[in-house]
């Protein structure tokens, strides 16, 4: 049954790629051929990452079955993650009055932030929360981005991915100052 299946998703396959030809879509059609393969045998390429079937075909080994065609079905049909560019340090800009007023920022500047390596915060009055991303290769590339309304822990979490020395640590280190000494509020 899944063998008349698969032929049949095969010809109709191969009819849309033949008017795809003729109508010279040509890409954009083997892309909606191929996510309609791909949903037909279970998998959906716009929200399938390839590390979800490289866990997929550990579990399968770890439970004794065959998983070289299944996770080659899937590994067909995913998307690779975007490897994001690490940095070696970053800067919390903060206003220490806007720290007075937005409860989520002090608790990361006073409890979370001193527990992150290579971030410093820097007060600057009048001063929207964001957190500037720094290179260290002479190149003076910056990212930032705006952090006005973020909860504490959604900072720590996009420092610890953004950060290499978070990343290795998890965030848990010492970091390099202590919320004591930096911090206006008292």
């Amino acid at each position: 049954m899944k063998k008349l299946l698969l032929l049949l998703l095969a010809v109709a396959s191969a009819q849309e790629d033949a008017t795809c030809s003729i109508n010279g879509i040509g890409n954009g059609c083997v892309k909606a051929n191929q996510t309609a393969h791909c949903k037909a045998q279970g998998f959906d390429p716009e929200k399938l990452g390839c590390k979800t079937c490289r866990v997929l075909e550990k579990r399968l080994k770890e439970s004794g079955l065959d998983a070289k065609e299944l996770t080659s079905q899937c590994l067909a049909c995913c998307e690779e993650e975007p490897i994001l560019e690490l940095f070696p340090k970053a800067r919390l800009i903060a206003d220490a009055q806007q720290q007075e007023r937005d409860q989520d920022l002090h608790d990361f500047i006073k409890r979370k932030a001193p527990r992150i390596p290579n971030l410093e915060v820097d007060y600057q009055a009048g001063a929207s929360p964001a957190v500037e991303l720094e290179t260290t290769d002479g190149s003076g590339r910056v990212l930032r981005a705006d952090v006005r309304d973020w909860k504490s822990d959604h900072l720590v979490q996009f420092l610890n991915l953004r950060l290499q020395e978070a990343e290795k640590s998890d965030g848990m280190g010492n970091g390099a100052w202590s919320a004591e000494i930096q911090s206006c509020s008292g």
